[in-house]
């Protein structure tokens, strides 16, 4: 099993805070029995839509009310969004919720450490203006806290640090000097919970 991609096959999954849902397209032939995507950005969703192999199972919904029946997932994904949210308890409230029992979650955030080091959460419009998204610091312990507090068991936890497979972006920026720099230096926490016992 991949810590980021539990066994999908005949499994339903949800990916809380999709985008323009592009994970959820499986060209391998192990994807899930279904797959459905919520985000609160309606201009993402809609620019997913436009791609006929993305799923048409979207909503636009906020993470802390999301518009699925309980218990109806085996397994939901949380990417890089985490880091929007001012807490964390609505967030595992419900991905708890519309988790079926031994079902399993896996969320990911920016690393502490690379944001108090000066990384930013940056995009460009489609006038090709730069903007920042604001992010809202979670320590590992926060997560597995309100995890726990939500009735998810902590399974296993990962931290990336920044390294050659993702060298494209620093060059991409034109910024190859600074990702030497940085190296080896932290980027991302992952985290994989369970809920209840297992099947």
């Amino acid at each position: 099993m991949s810590f980021l991609t539990p066994p999908l096959a005949g499994e339903s999954l949800l990916d809380a805070a999709c985008g323009t849902a592009r994970r959820l397209v499986f060209d391998d032939g192990n994807g899930p029995a279904s797959a459905f995507g919520a985000d609160l950005v309606f201009e993402m969703l809609h620019q997913g839509r436009r791609d006929p192999r993305r799923p048409r199972g979207t909503a636009a919904a906020d993470l802390g009310a999301l518009p699925f029946p309980a218990g109806h997932f085996g397994v939901v994904w949380c990417r890089l969004a985490a880091g929007h949210l001012p807490r964390l308890a609505p967030l595992y409230g419900e991905l708890a919720r519309v988790l079926r029992p031994g079902g399993r979650a896996i969320v990911t955030d920016f690393h502490p450490e690379a944001i108090r080091g000066g990384h930013r959460r940056v995009f460009r419009d489609a006038g090709g203006k730069s903007r920042e998204v604001t992010h809202v610091v979670h320590e590992a312990a926060a997560h597995e806290r309100e995890a726990a507090g939500a009735g998810l068991a902590f399974e296993a936890r990962l931290e990336y640090g920044i390294g050659g497979e993702v060298r494209w972006f620093w060059e991409r920026a034109g910024a190859l000097d600074r990702f030497e720099r940085e190296r080896g230096s932290p980027l991302l926490l992952a985290f994989r919970f369970r809920k209840g016992t297992p099947p």
